[in-house]
């Protein structure tokens, strides 16, 4: 069956290849063969004018069919469990970013330049007046290990959280630890993020390290949970199969939409005080209720502050770039980072900051 699929496969490929090869030839044989005649010279061959031109016509010949990527990614995934160049695909049902896999060159390197980062940006927080927590996050596939289902993972980023662990362990961070006990199925399926569970129970640990740093919060809070919905997941995207998914690509994950519903004593018209806990983190901190759940485990309002695609320290070097007297009126940073991002190379923002560190 496999062996079948896999001709099927390619059979497609090749119709695909040479209806394409078609269009090219048709176009070619109008004006745009006469415009690549006229680059057809030694000036054009060294300067890539001739190659531009080709290029060119090329791109123009080739039909505007947007589904025919959706297509093909579908007909991979289904056939062949291939989620592309950036995705992973695991137990059915599953995807995986290849970036949490895979070996990233210098990684040793760049994680211990972000473990001098790490505590440059504690004193920097703590000069300001505030305090500290982090939340690391681990790779989906580290958590989800189950549902791989045989996916190659590399030795980087099996050691990668040991590795931190042990490098950070005299950086005096106060580091929260969510990999223990960590629910089963917390994890999206179909998306690089924690479900509400997941997002519920890192609240909960967070919360553990914020109320023994400042106590209890003194403005009652809770979530407010909508009706679940289909989620398209961020790596459904990635691989192209957004669209894919009633005939091919997984089906999508439900989540319902969470919210914060605070009880406050005073009248409407009077002043509410300025959040005094701040959360910057990534994409983590703004998906599945994340900060809702962490504001119902305080008692208190967070300030959001969280970026999509904030790496590693990116909103926290924002904040200390950018609006450093927001920090003078925080008693305390909450910071999240997802853990795959430790072995990539650093930012412009990071090496900055670390300056002569490095």
């Amino acid at each position: 069956m496999a062996r079948l699929a896999r001709i099927l496969a390619t059979l497609g490929f090749l119709a695909l290849m040479f209806t394409g090869l078609g269009f090219v030839a048709v176009h070619l044989a109008g004006p745009a063969g006469g415009r690549i005649a006229t680059q057809a010279n030694l000036p054009g061959v060294l300067d890539g004018a001739l190659t531009g031109a080709v290029d060119k016509a090329v791109v123009a010949a080739l039909p505007a069919f947007e589904g025919l990527q959706d297509i093909v990614a579908g007909l991979s995934y289904r056939m062949l469990g291939d989620a592309g160049p950036q995705v992973r695909a695991g137990c059915p049902g599953w995807l995986f970013l290849a970036e949490e896999l895979v070996e990233t060159r210098d990684g040793a390197a760049h994680l211990a330049d972000r473990v001098k980062l790490a505590a440059k940006l504690k004193a920097a927080v703590e000069a300001k007046g505030a305090a500290l927590v982090v939340l690391p996050v681990p790779d989906k596939a580290d958590l989800s290990r189950a549902t791989l289902c045989g996916l190659a993972v590399s030795a980087q980023a099996r050691g990668r959280a040991e590795a931190w662990r042990r490098q950070s362990a005299g950086a005096g961070l106060d580091q929260v630890d969510i990999a223990t006990d960590w629910p089963a199925g917390a994890f999206l399926r179909t998306d690089t993020h924690w479900n509400d569970d997941g997002a519920a129970f890192a609240a909960h640990r967070v919360a553990d390290h914020v109320i023994a740093r400042l106590g209890p919060g003194t403005l009652p809070a809770r979530v407010v949970v909508g009706v679940p919905k289909d989620r398209i997941g961020d790596l459904m995207r990635l691989a192209g199969l957004a669209r894919t998914w009633p005939w091919s690509g997984p089906q999508p994950d439900r989540q319902p939409e969470v919210g914060t519903a605070f009880t406050r004593t005073g009248g409407l018209l009077d002043d509410v005080p300025a959040p005094t806990v701040l959360l910057a983190g990534s994409s983590y901190s703004r998906n599945s209720g994340f900060l809702d759940y962490l504001q119902d485990a305080l008692d208190r309002e967070v300030a959001q502050k969280s970026q999509d695609g904030g790496g590693f320290a990116g909103p926290l070097l924002d904040l200390l770039a950018t609006a450093p007297d927001s920090l003078s009126q925080t008693r305390l940073v909450v910071w999240e980072f997802p853990m795959r991002v430790l072995t990539q190379p650093l930012t412009a923002a990071e090496r900055n900051f670390l300056g002569d560190d490095r």
